[in-house]
C-alpha cells in the first residue's frame, strides 16, 4: 500500500508519518504543499492508495484539494483515492463530506487511529462530494418554475 501524507505542519506530518510507519501499513509518502500533492498525483506514473490530507493548507486549503482531485476524477472518468482529512474542529466535519473525505479525523492525530483508518480505506471507493443533492433539487425547482411560466405564457 502507498499512502500520501499532505501537510505544511512539520509537527503534524511527523505525527502521521510516524504512525503510518510504526503499524507499518506500507509506503509512506510524505509532502509539505497542496502544490507538490497536486504535481505528483496527477502523475501518471505515481499512483496512492489513500490519501492524508491536512485540511488547513494554504492559500486554500486542504479540503478545496481534495474537491478538486475528486472533481477531476469525475470529469476524468478515473477512479478517486480513498482519503482522511485532519481537521483542527468538529465543525469542519461538514468540509470534509463536501470536499469527498472517506473520513474527517480530529487533530492532533492519534496514531493507533489513523492507522487504522489508513488500513481500513486501501480499497475503498471516495465518497460524492460537494453538494450535489442541492443543486439537483435546485435545477429541478427552476424547470418546474420555467415550465410553469411557459404553460400561463407568464415572461416574469
Amino acid at each position: 500500500m502507498r499512502v500520501l501524507v499532505v501537510s505544511e505542519d512539520v509537527g503534524e506530518r511527523l505525527r502521521a508519518v510516524s504512525s503510518l510507519r510504526l503499524h507499518d501499513v506500507g509506503e509512506v509518502v510524505e509532502v509539505a504543499s497542496a502544490e507538490e500533492a497536486r504535481d505528483l498525483l496527477l502523475r501518471q506514473d505515481e499512483h496512492f492508495d489513500v490519501l492524508v490530507v491536512d485540511g488547513d493548507l494554504s492559500p486554500r486549503g486542504g479540503f478545496a484539494m481534495l474537491y478538486d482531485l475528486r472533481s477531476r476524477a469525475v470529469l476524468g472518468g478515473t477512479v478517486a483515492t480513498p482519503a482522511i482529512v485532519l481537521a483542527a474542529r468538529e465543525q469542519d466535519r461538514w468540509l470534509g463530506a463536501w470536499a469527498g473525505a472517506n473520513e474527517v479525523v480530529l487533530k492532533p492525530v492519534d496514531p493507533f487511529g489513523l492507522a487504522q483508518l489508513v488500513a481500513d480505506l486501501e480499497g475503498a471507493e471516495a465518497p460524492v462530494h460537494g453538494d450535489r443533492g442541492a443543486a439537483a433539487q435546485q435545477l429541478a425547482a427552476a424547470t418546474r418554475e420555467h415550465t410553469s411560466r411557459r404553460a400561463t405564457g407568464s415572461s416574469a
